[in-house]
């Protein structure tokens, strides 16, 4: 037990300091670099707007975890070059229960609901040396464990912005378990019409980082991180 809660701690944190940021620079991208110094060492290049997260700066430099072309990936980039999610306007929570919380703010809700996760309907696949860790839910490797079967998962993702409702597709969560949703943030950015929801996710041993990108109106993306 003590074990456990020390683990909780850390991530904690871990969490204090890291977060999900999108790229915020005046010549319209940044380089990212393999190293917290400037020289010939550039990486890659990311446009403002790519969301990345970001672990506590050292000096005058960040190091950031993003994914791109369907790869992890990693470096450095100077600590002006991004804007943190949580600076942008606070959608707040206005309702909230066990299985579902509703976030309201003049002509924008979100609403977010859990379920029980039902291992007898689910194809669970286990590592061929370890029977005993599941290796895969309904053949994707998923978030959210350290190998052990899922007790809740997302149910339902519902945006309504005026008139218009937006359900976030099955595939922008269906591989994404236990849930914290009392963790979950939402935040606007008026300039460019973009929705973020992110939050911190696990049963302890499997914990993961999240945000969900609405931009214009339309389900953009979504950005998993291990925030450690």
């Amino acid at each position: 037990m003590k074990k456990i809660f020390l683990l909780f701690i850390i991530l904690s944190t871990i969490s204090a300091f890291a977060q999900f940021a999108v790229i915020k620079d005046n010549d319209g991208f940044v380089n990212i670099r393999t190293e917290a110094s400037i020289g010939n060492n550039i990486s890659d290049q990311l446009k403002n707007g790519f969301v990345v997260y970001c672990f506590e700066p050292a000096k005058n430099w960040i190091n950031i975890d993003y994914s791109k072309n369907n790869k992890d990936l990693s470096g450095y980039l100077y600590k002006d070059r991004v804007k943190y999610l949580s600076d942008f306007e606070k959608i707040p929570l206005v309702k909230e229960t066990k299985t579902k919380v509703v976030f309201q703010k003049a002509d924008i809700t979100i609403s977010i609901e859990s379920k029980n996760f039902q291992s007898n309907t689910a194809k669970l696949s286990y590592f061929k040396d370890s029977k005993s860790i599941v290796e895969k839910i309904n053949g994707k490797h998923f978030w959210g464990t350290d190998g052990e079967i899922p007790k809740t998962t997302f149910k339902s993702i519902t945006i309504t912005i005026g008139s218009q409702t937006i359900e976030l597709p099955k595939n922008a969560f269906e591989d994404l378990f236990e849930p914290n949703l009392f963790r979950t943030q939402i935040n606007y950015d008026k300039n460019s019409n973009a929705l973020y929801i992110s939050s911190s996710n696990s049963d302890g041993a499997g914990s993961y980082e999240l945000a969900w990108v609405i931009e214009k109106g339309q389900y953009k993306e979504r950005k998993v991180a291990y925030g450690f």
